[in-house]
């Protein structure tokens, strides 16, 4: 049975799934670049409430399943969905033939702004700004994006002193912003219109 159609068949009992289980729930259990997981993953995450998606994040953010990386990858997508960005979802891996960004974001207009979005779960590592800077001249240089569409980098944790610290000091500091995904939830919630973005 189709992930919604479970949900909708059942929704308390389904509401005390973790987001672990709800994925082994969608298609196959599978969460692969255009699988039926993913595509009823994304139907459902578009589906739910807010709040909902903020717990699904914490919980990505708190346990080591696999594919949690890619799970909040399309958690922030739909984050971005509800703050009225048009999005378009990235691929879960980059492949030789395939640009690897997580998501482009586009503003309604008149704005008419576009953001390539990279989501990580944590910045303990060392992230290639290089490599993000690439993805978004490739996007360029294909017609995915026009103008001067800026990088924002979605981070897990709260505290991403290192990171800001990091593109403070590169070439891409005027380039790419920074925001945590608890401010990111905050934005979304009508309660708390509390911007957290780093301007570098």
């Amino acid at each position: 049975m189709p992930l919604i159609a479970l949900w909708k068949s059942n929704p308390i009992a389904f509401a005390e799934l973790t987001i672990e289980q709800v994925v082994k729930n969608a298609g196959n259990g599978a969460l692969l670049d255009g699988s039926v997981c993913s595509e009823e993953l994304r139907d459902y995450l578009a589906q739910i409430p807010s709040e909902k998606l903020a717990v699904y994040v914490n919980q990505c953010l708190s346990s080591t399943f696999d594919k949690a990386g890619m799970v909040l990858q399309d958690l922030i997508n739909e984050l971005g969905r509800r703050l009225d960005y048009q999005v378009i979802n990235g691929r879960y891996q980059g492949t030789s033939k395939a640009i690897g960004y997580d998501g482009i974001w586009s503003s309604p207009a008149p704005e008419k702004s576009t953001i390539i979005a990279e989501v990580k779960t944590t910045d303990a590592y060392r992230i290639s700004l290089n490599a993000i800077a690439h993805y978004r001249q490739e996007l360029l240089t294909n017609g995915s994006v026009t103008g001067e569409p800026s990088i924002l980098i979605l981070v897990g944790r709260e505290d991403t002193g290192e990171l800001e610290a990091q593109i403070r000091g590169s070439r891409h500091a005027w380039d790419i912003r920074l925001i945590s995904t608890e401010a990111l939830i905050k934005l979304v919630r009508p309660a708390l219109l509390t911007c957290d973005i780093r301007s570098m």
